[in-house]
């Protein structure tokens, strides 16, 4: 009979291990989906930078100030123009960014 009882301890043992994992498992697919939120979220930021940076160099000459203007459009649309952060969205201002327009003006 001691042994029927430790092996039905050692099944609820495993089983209670495997509740431990599950959840982990859980919290490791949440982490999983946030990631792919967020890659999918910077690929789409990344082909919107790509698509305007291609815009302008198809379709504009070179024109004296337009540069500054493309930079300040791009900060205007919540973009970094800092070379620390170049082209990842910012949430509101940044030194680097303002500085940057100051001393091209």
């Amino acid at each position: 009979m001691a042994d029927k009882q430790s092996i039905f301890r050692e099944v609820e043992d495993l089983q209670d291990r495997i509740g431990i994992f599950y959840q982990e498992l859980g919290k490791i697919k949440l982490q999983l989906q946030e990631l792919i939120e967020e890659n999918q979220r910077l690929s789409l930021e990344n082909e919107h930078l790509r698509d305007r940076a291609k815009f302008y160099v198809e379709e504009h000459a070179p024109v004296p100030g337009e540069a500054l203007q493309y930079l300040m459009s791009l900060y205007e649309d919540g973009f970094h123009i800092c070379n620390l952060n170049y082209g990842a969205m910012r949430e509101g201002d940044c030194l680097f960014c303002l500085q940057n327009l100051q001393s091209r003006t």
